[in-house]
């Protein structure tokens, strides 16, 4: 009799195995998330900022003289003073009038030059591919750029200040974007990226003359995650980039360097992979399933940290929370 009770328990195990309900057969079809269409977004983050910049201007004023009569802003001339150059930091002219004497730096003078500043206020989009660690995208950013004064080198008790005869204009940049996550702390990820691009100097500037450089932007991005799709970021960064001002009649051009620091401020989105639970009355907050289609949470808001596989909707207890931290019975 043992003997054949043992002999019996291999088939028993194997009925029972045979006879087992897996957990999918409680669906009349496989279960069906996301469409192909969000499973292809899903890694794209749509982005948008603002900030402020501080843009240094320097430049060499080389084969040019500087004409500085009293009261006036300082004007270049090349071998003669009967033709001299006004505004030229974005719309260079000309100035005939007969010439005093005042020279206070010939053609060829050693330092000769200018440097100041301008404010910077940018608004930009953004899009990025995220895998692993890497993202590419590019963006498109339109700032206002208002021009300070610009002080002489060299000469200061000689050379007056110069001033743009119009000084706030526009910035117009496009950008591909290569990037890096390389640190995490607690909730807030690290991001070493380079953006290369173009740009266009716009309003005050007179585009017939300005010839601008490429532009390379180096920055870190400093992400928290709110949600699942939501991130808020701030973003310090150093921009390198020059053009040069062709003066006309005169041959020669003035370079000029406008490099820039940037801190920027903004948020990305991501489009959630499954499609949000279409019942109002529904409370679940994890990913979950009506009939044979899956859905995320409708209780999961975009700035709350959210885990789809169990939920989280306030991760932190009401006993933990306010005044009755302090309690030492909160209920």
């Amino acid at each position: 009799m043992i003997a054949q009770a043992i002999a019996q328990v291999p088939l028993l195990a194997q009925d029972e195995g045979k006879t087992a309900i897996p957990l999918d057969h409680f669906y009349v079809t496989p279960r069906h998330g996301s469409n192909v269409i969000r499973r292809a977004l899903r890694n794209f983050h749509f982005g948008a900022y603002t900030g402020f910049g501080r843009t240094y201007f320097n430049n060499q004023i080389e084969g040019f003289g500087v004409y500085q009569a009293p009261g006036s802003l300082p004007e270049l001339f090349t071998s003669s003073t009967a033709t001299r150059y006004t505004n030229w930091i974005t719309d260079a002219g000309t100035n005939t009038t007969a010439p005093g004497s005042y020279i206070v730096a010939n053609p060829g003078t050693a330092n000769l030059g200018f440097k100041g500043h301008a404010i910077n206020i940018p608004l930009g989009l953004t899009v990025d591919y995220e895998f692993s660690r890497y993202r590419f995208g590019g963006g498109y950013s339109y700032e206002m750029m208002s021009i300070g004064t610009l002080h002489s080198k060299i000469l200061n008790d000689k050379i007056g200040d110069m001033k743009a005869a119009s000084s706030t204009g526009f910035v117009r940049k496009y950008w591909g974007m290569a990037g890096v996550s390389f640190y995490r702390w607690n909730e807030y990820l690290f991001t070493a990226d380079l953006q290369v691009g173009s740009y266009k100097l716009k309003s005050n500037y007179n585009a017939g003359q300005v010839t601008p450089s490429t532009f390379i932007n180096l920055g870190v991005t400093i992400e928290r995650e709110m949600s699942e799709y939501f991130k808020v970021y701030v973003r310090p960064a150093y921009e390198i980039k020059s053009y040069d001002l062709a003066i006309a009649g005169s041959g020669k051009s003035i370079h000029y360097n406008i490099n820039a620091l940037y801190v920027n401020v903004g948020f990305t989105y991501s489009i959630p992979e499954l499609p949000r639970c279409f019942l109002a009355t529904c409370h679940a907050q994890i990913n979950h399933a009506h009939g044979n289609k899956e859905y995320r949470s409708r209780r999961h808001p975009i700035y709350k940290k959210q885990n789809p596989g169990y939920g989280e909707n306030d991760p932190v207890l009401i006993k933990y929370k306010g005044k009755n931290k302090k309690k030492l019975n909160p209920y």
